[in-house]
């Protein structure tokens, strides 16, 4: 598991430096108009993909291992088609009846390009889930390092080898590498997939459905807690703005990586085990090394001087400091949200993370409405911080009741410490680690 780990994280690693080298090009030759386009784009297939999850997301990886996986596969790609024809018909309905707020979550008339991107990257996170729910997280991280990639490599070409500093160069590159990870995880996945009789269909979707719908409801309101607040920042501010907020907020949750890579085999582990001792222990120890590590991070961000950051970016990303200290508290308790969250989806009981979001939802919405407009871009980092610290403290309280742990078990320990050591020690190849 430990290796899984680190080879989850190291994939994630190469993915973060990536996209700062991603955010630099787009800060410094597009600017932070462009950047607050892109932000809303993605924010837009975000919202997309919490409806396709319905069918696919947590509840493929839960379900992998259990049902029928070539079942699961058809039954998520004609769930995508369907979910992107309603929305084909919702963004038409928005356009002919409420054009100003249309204008507002879709710019520039991009909605061909969103529902284009928003099926390639459907098809790839369905393939993704698969083979992790699978256990191939090795490939999984093979597949998604040549994507990652081709983003990287597909951007710097449009930049310099068409010339084109238009975020128009970003859309494309993302287009590239949506395709280029959806055909290489199925060609993977299509290895474990055997041609068995697909029975009891209704049954499956009524399973995944049980497991799916409250889990992507948490997930959601979860992306509404870190993205409702672009919209706000949008209509008060403008894209500008919202350019200087998404540079703070991609730095910051760059960071995600480490809980992300950890809850990652956290969920395929706990899922395809029945042990819950094992599950609560693991859990507990994984948040440690999960929130030491952040701290260790975000202290790097938070020591680089202003000027660096208006070197890399240009000086139009001022304020950049200033919004990554307002942002810290929320990075801090994200990465613990994350680990309980897959703590809670992998025993099969996503209502806790459903309530602990929509209580973070309420705050993220009455906050929005108040800090926006009166400190702007900083107030939009104060609401999303505090919105993840709220939602965290009711995760943990939850976990406490019904596990009986005590707050001394979240404390380093000397084993803890040791542990953590000899992960790093295989990080560097001195020591293996039985």
């Amino acid at each position: 598991m430990v290796n899984k780990i680190l080879g989850t994280t190291g994939t994630r690693i190469l993915n973060a430096v990536f996209n700062l080298v991603i955010l630099v090009l787009i800060g410094r030759l597009i600017g932070s108009e462009g950047l607050g386009i892109i932000g809303l784009v993605l924010v837009a297939i975000t919202i997309i993909q919490i409806f396709i999850d319905l069918l696919g997301g947590g509840g493929l990886i839960y379900f992998a291992s259990r049902l029928n996986q070539t079942a699961l596969l058809l039954i998520s790609y004609s769930w995508i088609i369907i979910v992107l024809l309603l929305f084909s018909l919702v963004f038409l309905l928005l356009a002919n009846l409420f054009l100003d707020f249309y204008l507002t979550v879709i710019p520039n008339n991009l909605e061909t390009t969103i529902l284009l991107l928003a099926f390639l990257n459907a098809l790839m996170q369905t393939h993704y889930n698969l083979l992790i729910g699978k256990g191939k997280i090795k490939q999984y991280n093979i597949v998604f390092t040549i994507q990652i990639s081709v983003l990287l490599f597909a951007f710097l070409y449009f930049l310099y080898g068409e010339g084109k500093h238009e975020f128009s160069s970003y859309l494309n590159s993302l287009m590239l590498s949506y395709g280029m990870g959806a055909l290489l995880s199925f060609a993977v996945l299509i290895r474990y997939l055997r041609a068995t009789r697909i029975e009891n269909v209704k049954g499956i979707i009524r399973q995944i459905l049980e497991f799916g719908f409250i889990s992507q409801l948490a997930n959601g309101f979860h992306i509404l807690n870190k993205r409702l607040s672009f919209y706000f920042v949008s209509s008060f501010s403008g894209l500008s703005s919202l350019g200087v907020y998404n540079a703070g907020i991609q730095l910051t949750e760059g960071l995600r990586l480490i809980g992300q890579s950890i809850s990652l085999v956290q969920f395929s582990e706990i899922a395809n085990s029945n042990d819950k001792d094992f599950a609560v222990s693991i859990t507990i120890k994984l948040m440690k090394l999960s929130v030491l590590l952040t701290i260790l991070g975000l202290a790097v961000l938070l020591l680089i001087p202003q000027s660096i950051y208006e070197m890399l970016f240009t000086i139009e990303f001022s304020q950049l400091k200033l919004i990554i200290f307002a942002l810290s508290p929320g990075v801090i308790a994200l990465s613990a949200n994350t680990i309980f969250s897959h703590y809670f989806s992998g025993l099969g009981n996503p209502k806790v993370s459903l309530w602990a979001n929509i209580v973070g939802f309420v705050a993220t919405v009455v906050l929005a409405i108040i800090l926006i407009p009166l400190i702007g871009i900083v107030g939009a980092a104060l609401t999303t911080s505090i919105s993840y610290t709220i939602t965290v403290v009711y995760q943990y309280f939850i976990f406490k009741k019904q596990t009986a742990t005590k707050f001394n078990q979240w404390m380093l320990t000397a084993k803890d410490l040791r542990d953590f050591v000899k992960i790093i020690k295989v990080l560097t190849k001195t020591k293996n680690i039985d």
